[in-house]
């Protein structure tokens, strides 16, 4: 058996398996930005002993019976547990596997623990012009495993385009190879928490922030920021819901809508006529992402939106084919 680790910025899943059959899950709200807020991954390492602990328990188990765990995600990074350095890109699975490292970590578990590194993309040295330059530093954690779990999941044939909201959104260029070539991130999901958690917002919008998805409203919002701003937008989330008519929904998807169009008109920069795009991700945002992708006259050949259950697990087949791959030069 193996549990499978999947740990972000703000949440931490931790899945048992038997073969590639998911058997049980627990989860803690705990992630990276818990070390960037508190300057110490204490809560990572109790949140994830403890995650293990109640797998064991609820299933009866033994550190003996199961053979590894496997880390997607950041717990490999620098506010992580366990620190690997990132891949340079491109890189597939091969090279995800040659640069991950299998440790035990005691005051987690006795269990073998196979931390998978994020990737990487750097300018080339002939690079001069500092805006290209800054454009090209970029990074991820864990979305590597999730798109070689969707390839295996989807049957999916490269090269195609990938984005993936969450807490950050990924928008990946996949080469023929099925390797990672680039990269763009944003913050939607972390700016959509502070900007209605943090902000006069939270008075006007519900928690959480999308209830119920309101297509049209979402729209107005994307439209209404591209001819006013973002800033000059966000506040209306809050003028129309307490001096105009609206209520909380429609206002929360007027903003949602506003607030992410800074995330869907990169996705343009790198897709054309030729372009498979796959949107994948947790909803409600891949269900908002598509409702945007399509508004905003992107332009792509097919457009593949990921089923719940595949999103899900994506991230753990992922971590298993890396695995499986690391198994063969270390036996």
């Amino acid at each position: 058996m193996i549990i499978s680790i999947d740990c972000g910025s703000t949440n931490m899943r931790c899945r048992l398996f038997n073969g590639q059959e998911l058997i049980d899950e627990v989860r803690r709200k705990a992630g990276v930005r818990n070390t960037a807020f508190d300057g110490t991954n204490n809560l990572l390492k109790s949140s994830l002993h403890d995650c293990i602990d109640e797998l064991l328990t609820r299933n009866e188990l033994t550190e003996n019976d199961i053979e590894v765990i496997i880390s997607s995600g950041t717990l490999s990074s620098d506010v992580g547990i366990y620190r690997v350095p990132h891949v340079l890109a491109p890189v597939g699975i091969k090279e995800s596997a040659s640069h991950s490292e299998l440790v035990t970590v005691p005051e987690i578990s006795g269990i073998p623990i196979f931390f998978i590194p994020g990737v990487k993309t750097l300018p080339e040295n002939t690079v001069s012009d500092l805006s290209e330059k800054v454009e090209q530093w970029d990074s991820l954690s864990g979305e590597e495993c999730e798109t070689y779990g969707l390839i295996k999941l989807l049957g999916l044939t490269p090269p195609f385009t990938i984005t993936l909201p969450g807490s950050y959104n990924k928008i990946l260029q996949i080469d023929e190879n099925g390797r990672i070539k680039s990269m763009i991130t944003g913050m939607c999901g972390e700016f959509i928490a502070a900007m209605s958690g943090h902000t006069l917002l939270k008075h006007s919008l519900p928690d959480p922030v999308i209830r119920t998805i309101i297509p049209e409203m979402i729209r107005f919002g994307f439209d209404y920021c591209a001819d006013h701003g973002v800033s000059p937008t966000l506040i209306k989330a809050r003028n129309v819901q307490i001096h105009g008519d609206w209520n909380e929904d429609e206002a929360a998807n007027f903003f949602v809508g506003a607030i992410l169009i800074d995330d869907i008109r990169p996705i343009a920069k790198v897709c054309d006529e030729s372009t498979t795009l796959v949107v994948s991700g947790g909803d409600p945002l891949r269900s908002i992402f598509e409702i945007l992708i399509k508004h905003s006259g992107i332009k792509f050949k097919n457009l593949i939106v990921v089923d719940d259950n595949t999103a899900k697990l994506s991230p753990n087949i992922g971590g298993m084919l890396v695995y499986e791959e690391f198994k063969k030069y270390n036996k």
